[in-house]
C-alpha cells in the first residue's frame, strides 16, 4: 500500500482535524484516509447510513442550551407572523 506524507500543515488545520479523528475515535491517519476518501467518491455514492452517522457526530458536537425551542416549534411560529 502507497505511503502518503505531507508537509506544512496549517497548525489550525492540523488541530481540526485532530479533533474530528478524536471525536470519530480515530487515528489521525485513518481520518485523513478517510476525509480523502469521501471527498474524491461521488457524492452520489454517499450512504444512508453514512449520512445518519454524519449527522449524528454533528449533533453530539453542537448541542442546544436546555429549553431552546425545537425546529417544528420555530417553523410553527414563523408561520403564525
Amino acid at each position: 500500500m502507497p505511503t502518503l506524507y505531507v508537509r506544512d500543515v496549517p497548525s489550525e488545520l492540523y488541530e481540526r482535524l485532530r479533533r474530528e479523528a478524536a471525536s470519530a475515535r480515530r487515528s489521525l491517519g485513518a481520518e485523513t484516509i478517510e476525509l480523502l476518501r469521501r471527498s474524491l467518491s461521488p457524492s452520489y455514492g454517499v450512504s444512508l447510513e453514512q449520512l445518519l452517522q454524519d449527522a449524528d457526530r454533528i449533533r453530539a458536537q453542537h448541542s442546544l442550551p436546555p429549553g431552546s425551542p425545537t425546529a417544528a416549534e420555530l417553523i410553527r411560529d414563523d408561520r403564525e407572523r
